[in-house]
């Protein structure tokens, strides 16, 4: 293992000991994070000592996503017992309501409007204070069935959220600035102004070309101005760097955003998703 590789384990295994440390302050249960993806479920935990247990299942193809779950808490030692609290962040759709205009007993409908199909699953909100949104998105009724045999409690969260909520508080600048977040095969494109969501939508980034072209068609439909607002993209996709480059033919200012300039405490292993990196922060702060 090489000096720089070593430096990104010890800083992981540190992050995960303060967040494990501070999970025991606030409460002292045994905790477990996980985040149902695209094609993989990841599990995050730690042992009595801090250190960091961090396991990956493919899911298979043809088994729902609950069947996967339950397979995985089969075959997989570091699930084994009973949990007292899991953290599940999943790749579902996702509503954004101003706080103002929502009203929780509305939310069954108001979801319905935007998204079809999922009228057998359970809706859940998340109110955003920082960014006066409330988050409201449905996730499976199997699926928390599935996590409610092993864990006896759970709390819910899109992937994004916790990105939203950690980019959302370093918006205050001169310039505009339009996210793009890469993961599952989707890019989260999003904007804010004065601490608030000025734009957010999901597209399919399994192309570079597509995505490529939904970050410069939101970026102009936004009013922003190619000599002087920002475009900045992290997140996991082979395409980062070629959607990266590509951009600058339209825009002077683009970055590549990782933990460290994205002003995470610490650095992560390139394994571990960027929106458990922002999730951990957030616990910790």
């Amino acid at each position: 293992m090489n000096q720089q590789n070593l430096v990104f384990c010890f800083a992981f295994r540190l992050l995960i000991r303060n967040f494990a440390f501070k999970l025991q302050q606030m409460n002292p249960t045994k905790t477990l994070i996980i985040r149902i993806g695209h094609d993989a479920l990841t599990f995050l935990s730690s042992d009595i000592e801090g250190q960091p247990i961090y396991k990956t299942y493919e899911m298979k193809g043809g088994m729902s996503v609950a069947a996967n779950l339950r397979e995985a808490f089969k075959t997989l030692p570091m699930l084994g017992g009973t949990w007292e609290k899991a953290i599940v962040m999943a790749d579902v759709p996702v509503m954004l309501v101003p706080e103002e205009e929502f009203d929780a007993a509305d939310a069954d409908l108001l979801f319905s409007h935007a998204f079809s199909g999922h009228e057998r699953d359970v809706k859940i909100h998340h109110q955003m204070e920082s960014l006066r949104a409330v988050a409201l998105y449905a996730v499976e009724r199997d699926v928390q069935t599935a996590v409610s045999d092993h864990c006896k409690d759970a709390d819910y969260l899109p992937v994004a959220l916790p990105i939203w909520e950690h980019v959302g508080k370093q918006t205050e600048g001169t310039r505009q600035r339009l996210y793009g977040y890469f993961h599952d095969g989707k890019a989260d494109v999003f904007s804010f102004s004065k601490q608030r969501f000025r734009f957010c939508n999901t597209f399919s980034a399994v192309h570079a070309h597509d995505a490529l072209f939904y970050l410069l068609s939101t970026f102009t439909q936004l009013g922003m101005k190619g000599d002087r607002d920002e475009v900045m993209v992290m997140g996991s996709t082979p395409h980062l760097k070629w959607v990266a480059d590509n951009l600058r033919a339209y825009v002077s200012r683009v970055s590549i955003c990782d933990a460290e300039t994205m002003q995470i405490s610490s650095p992560v292993s390139r394994d571990i998703p960027l929106d458990i990196c922002a999730y951990l922060q957030h616990a910790q702060s």
